[in-house]
């Protein structure tokens, strides 16, 4: 019997080290934590569901293993797919999820990847999925709880599993080191670390890109789109691009810009519901959580300034305004696929004209505070910048004709 225990802890074992993912040093800092850091607004409650969440990591771990591998076996064809990513990109609550959900429905020009994809990125999995009656209704799941403050953050950013999805999904559901892990673990001293991909290193830093790459080709072979651009979107972690761009140096980007008054607020009033619909806390009860967060947003509002003028080409670049495309939605999309060089597909213009009277009629059906943030001052210069940049490009353009 100790035998057999034994070679059964030996092979998960085994399993867990040659999982592609986590990062193990990010899984056991987090645990670290919330057994030993003392934090007075995370009581008992709130870290039982934490230790939960990583034990459910802990157990499935050596499966995914597994399944990766199976999916190298059967479908080793997959790597030979060659990826060409269109980055959304800003702030999040600019815009960049209804951008990224609107361009994701013309799926003549673009493969995006699922909620559900992202969770269980393996071929082998997806066929299953897909075949299967349960699953079919699995995926109309609602991710966030069903509580009051899941509730809200539905209307703020709904998201089933079948939902087209970001890419942050992926690097904190799967590597656990992402901005958005924050959202489930706020202690304020974990932001820094679970932000600062740079810091990571190079060898991690290459693995996480890698097998980032993978799940996109294994997505892309699934569906036998090989000749479509990726659409990806990725808010807040904007620090990984440096590296990206060595792997994507050719790679378009397009990013949406909100003035910081506008984005910060209603950033806050999701980041409050989201922890709290996790784990049952408001953030803004945890002392230096505000101050810590706002310094965060500002250096990255700052960064991406940086992305814009000095990283990325600006031949790469298409830059929109939120509260112009939101209101002209028709006009905007034209203006990119312009700058993307793609035809307009009829059927896709006639769904842009539903989708704009529908922003006309829309009911967002929350509220949030309209403070002012300090030291953001540089961000909304270049967004003012920006804003009147993309109404001459609107007022300049010549109508797309249809394919």
């Amino acid at each position: 019997m100790i035998l057999i225990l034994f070679c059964c802890l030996l092979i998960y074992g085994i399993g867990g080290y040659f999982s592609p993912y986590p990062y193990w040093k990010t899984y056991f800092i987090l645990w670290k934590t919330l057994l030993f850091h003392k934090e007075p607004g995370i009581g008992i409650k709130p870290r039982i569901k934490q230790a939960a969440f990583l034990l459910k990591y802990a157990v499935f771990c050596p499966l995914w293993a597994f399944l990766w591998l199976l999916d190298d076996i059967l479908y080793s064809e997959y790597k030979n797919i060659n990826i060409r990513p269109v980055f959304i990109m800003g702030q999040p609550r600019s815009g960049t999820t209804f951008l990224h959900r609107t361009l994701a429905s013309d799926t003549k020009n673009f493969l995006a990847i699922r909620h559900i994809e992202w969770r269980f990125p393996f071929i082998f999995v997806q066929k299953i999925l897909s075949r299967s009656s349960i699953a079919r209704k699995l995926v109309q799941k609602n991710y966030w709880s069903n509580s009051s403050a899941g509730r809200i953050a539905s209307k703020m950013h709904p998201n089933k599993l079948s939902d087209w999805e970001e890419d942050g999904i992926f690097y904190e559901e799967c590597f656990l080191h992402h901005f958005f892990v924050f959202l489930r673990f706020p202690y304020p001293h974990l932001l820094t670390y679970l932000d600062d991909f740079p810091a990571l290193p190079d060898s991690v830093q290459d693995k996480i890109l890698q097998v980032h790459n993978q799940v996109i080709q294994k997505i892309m072979f699934l569906r036998g789109d090989n000749e479509k651009y990726y659409l990806s979107k990725e808010v807040t972690s904007h620090n990984k691009f440096p590296s990206i761009l060595k792997r994507y140096p050719d790679a378009k980007f397009i990013f949406s810009f909100r003035s910081s008054v506008d984005f910060m607020n209603s950033l806050i009033s999701l980041v409050r519901v989201s922890t709290k619909s996790k784990i049952g806390v408001d953030p803004m009860d945890i002392a230096s959580w505000d101050r810590i967060f706002q310094n965060r947003m500002q250096k990255d509002s700052e960064f991406l300034i940086e992305l814009c003028k000095e990283k990325i080409e600006n031949r790469q670049q298409i830059k929109i305004m939120f509260n112009r495309f939101t209101k002209d939605l028709v006009a905007s999309i034209e203006y990119v696929y312009s700058k993307l060089d793609f035809n307009l597909p009829q059927p896709y213009r006639s769904h842009l004209e539903t989708l704009q009277q529908g922003q006309k009629n829309r009911d967002r059906g929350y509220d949030y505070e309209t403070k002012t943030y300090k030291n953001f001052d540089k961000f909304d210069q270049f967004v003012n910048e920006i804003d009147l940049e993309f109404e001459e490009n609107l007022e300049e353009r010549t109508p797309l004709e249809v394919s």
